[in-house]
């Protein structure tokens, strides 16, 4: 089940009243709707909050937390921008296409999507999963909601003659990582990195499909990581500290827009130079 959360009457006016036009006109993304999905936390909010300045309007997408996608989808009004907030499971397989069909009849259709959300292992209670249970999860959101929904909204951004899709990719995938998170991330992020490259190939020359591989940022597990891993961060990457969730905001800006129309098909790392 879809279900549309709808910002209230006051927000409406607000949102109206107070739409701005952006004053940066590199990569800007006037006159576009952009779809993040999960979007309510993390990378995924900056994300939306980066295009949002970039002068999109936003649809953010979450599993559950909606009372926190509805608090990034106030700070996008705030921007000028619209925003409005939808909620999916997209662990259910079997829900995706009937999702993606009609959130682009609903919203009319979007020029951008970002297809962010993944699941955390690292934190909360899934990192006390077992290796079987993290592997179901990984495959279900990260690799066949990828697929899937990149798919179908790329097959109808082509037959509307325009737009961009971004995923998200790892980039430890194709160098390998020790334990089970690096087995794990390293299998899924592999399979979208790779589905990208082909996608672009299926949806040219209308429609663009890059992947951002993102390196050590700083995310909620980040923050709270042992000294261990403050020092491996250090001493693995050339720029000497951690990236930030803003640093791939603004690479999925770039991507996103008229500045890069002659790039598709590729998968750019966001690491502080790590190559090896």
């Amino acid at each position: 089940m879809i279900t549309l959360i709808e910002p209230n009457f006051r927000k409406v006016i607000c949102a109206l009243s107070s739409r701005t036009t952006s004053t940066n006109n590199f990569a800007s993304l006037e006159n576009q709707t952009s779809l993040v999905t999960g979007a309510s936390t993390g990378i995924g909010r900056e994300i939306a909050l980066e295009l949002a300045r970039a002068g999109s309007d936003i649809v953010v997408h979450c599993r559950r937390s909606i009372e926190a996608a509805e608090k990034v989808a106030d700070e996008i009004r705030l921007i000028g921008r619209s925003a409005t907030v939808i909620s999916q499971d997209l662990y259910e397989t079997a829900e995706l296409v009937a999702f993606a069909e009609q959130t682009w009849e609903e919203q009319g259709g979007f020029q951008i999507a970002v297809l962010n959300a993944g699941v955390d292992l690292l934190t909360g209670a899934a990192k006390d999963w077992d290796y079987n249970r993290k592997l179901d999860a990984l495959l279900k959101i990260d690799v066949t909601s990828t697929a899937v929904l990149g798919r179908a909204w790329g097959t109808r951004m082509k037959e509307a003659g325009n737009g961009s899709l971004i995923t998200i990719g790892w980039d430890q995938s194709d160098r390998g990582m020790e334990g089970d998170s690096g087995e794990l991330f390293s299998m899924a992020k592999n399979s979208v990195m790779g589905f990208t490259r082909s996608l672009a190939l299926s949806l040219a020359p209308e429609v663009r499909v890059n992947c951002v591989s993102p390196g050590w940022i700083r995310t909620a597990w980040g923050d709270g990581a042992s000294g261990y891993w403050q020092q491996r961060v250090l001493n693995e990457t050339p720029l000497k500290r951690w990236g930030e969730p803003t640093d791939i905001a603004r690479m999925i800006r770039f991507l996103s827009s008229e500045e890069a129309n002659f790039v598709t098909g590729q998968v750019i790392n966001v690491n502080g130079g790590v190559v090896r």
